[in-house]
């Protein structure tokens, strides 16, 4: 049966990879070194689930687990998306100005140097459909993640539906925002 990776897979999968490769092990290394078989490792660095149909999508509270799946996504996409009517949320660090675009408001103040703020006209009227902020990670390998921030918990997605809304949306944020 094909299993598929699932997002929390990924991610793990993603920094157990990265922690791996800085300590200069190979996979077969790995695997020795904890008594499993180098395709158990594959397996978890590939974030292949036990289920043949995972769910795109996790949620997590705000805190610990939350942070880190943003700080991997951080690290791991090659260019990211933000929509931040009134700033950017401060748990997306470690962000650059040519793979960060941040959308803000008019007359919102955004003191950070790490991303492009464009700026929404005053004239451009409502968000229709998005009424919290809203964060495209785009990754080389593998589905693009879409983050949102609520009140209490974070939302984390892959599905296919979350996607192509968030690049429809970022798209007609960049057309907007271009004059």
């Amino acid at each position: 049966m094909d299993r598929k990776p699932t997002l929390r897979g990924r991610l793990l999968g993603r920094e157990m990879r990265r922690a791996r490769e800085a300590a200069g092990l190979t996979v077969a290394e790995l695997a020795s070194r904890t008594q499993q078989c180098p395709q158990r490792i594959q397996r978890l660095e590939d974030g292949v689930a036990s289920s043949p149909a995972p769910d795109p999508t996790m949620w997590c509270d705000w805190g610990a687990e939350a942070t880190s799946v943003i700080n991997v996504l951080c690290r791991a996409a090659e260019r990211i998306d933000v929509f931040a009517p009134l700033g950017i949320h401060p748990s997306l660090a470690r962000l650059d100005a040519d793979r960060c675009t941040a959308y803000v408001l008019e007359g919102v103040t955004v003191d950070r140097t790490d991303v492009t703020v464009r700026v929404i006209p005053p004239g451009a009227g409502h968000c229709p459909g998005v009424e919290h902020p809203l964060t495209r990670f785009v990754l080389a390998d593998g589905a693009d993640v879409v983050f949102c921030a609520y009140l209490h918990r974070a939302m984390f997605t892959e599905d296919p539906r979350h996607l192509r809304s968030a690049q429809e949306f970022f798209r007609r944020l960049a057309e907007l925002t271009d004059s």
